[in-house]
């Protein structure tokens, strides 16, 4: 009968010095949690700092931390960034530590699940995020329009020798106003569209017309 007493005092005491040892979230919990991010439209990059978590629609686990405020920035060309704080709530099995609080176990519990990042969780789990034009991208991009205008008005003929000699300075500081997300891979991408349409180019007298030809190649 004694051994069985003794049995179980010392189960008692294991799962006490366990428990003041671990915490009752650090025993039981998660130590992350997966959160999804969307964003209307999709496609955007999910960064956190300077890293690169991935594009939206976006699932990722975030290692839980009790004191660390994750701020996310959402990147859009064409649309604002948008920084995005994930929220935080009790993790409810932290509350088990109630159980000890008589005695300095709660309180060693609690502080060891909070130093573990186990006393909170993140949650909401999903956030859904509706990006917002950037209108200075588009006041931009029409002003760069507007320069390439003129400067294919005020230089058309010597576009023309270049394009009817099949290089040229001129179509070259023309590429390079070009924006960077155009269907030429490079100059010489560029030329080759250039060259296969130039029985059309070269008559064109007006310059509006010749500019709005030169952008739709």
């Amino acid at each position: 009968m004694k051994s069985g007493t003794a049995l179980i005092s010392r189960s008692i005491i294991f799962f006490m010095a366990y428990a003041f040892l671990s915490g009752c979230a650090s025993m039981y919990a998660p130590s992350s949690d997966n959160i999804t991010i969307m964003t209307i439209p999709e496609g955007a990059d999910v960064y956190y700092g300077t890293h690169l978590l991935g594009e939206t629609p976006l699932t990722y686990s975030f290692a839980r931390n009790t004191f660390e405020r994750k701020i996310l920035n959402i990147r859009k060309n064409g649309y604002k960034n948008q920084e995005l704080l994930l929220e935080k709530t009790l993790e409810g099995k932290a509350l088990w530590n109630i159980a000890f609080i008589t005695t300095t176990l709660g309180v060693t519990s609690w502080g060891i699940d909070a130093a573990n990042g186990n006393m909170i969780k993140y949650s909401p789990d999903s956030y859904l995020i509706d990006l917002e034009k950037d209108d200075n991208s588009s006041s931009q991009k029409g002003q760069a329009r507007l320069q390439r205008l003129r400067f294919v008005a005020l230089n058309q003929d010597n576009l023309k020798k270049d394009i009817a000699t099949g290089d040229g300075e001129y179509l070259r500081v023309y590429f390079a106003s070009k924006p960077s997300n155009t269907a030429f891979n490079n100059y010489q991408d560029f030329l080759s569209h250039v060259s296969n349409q130039a029985l059309f180019l070269l008559p064109l007298r007006d310059p509006v017309e010749f500019y709005n030809c030169l952008e739709n190649i």
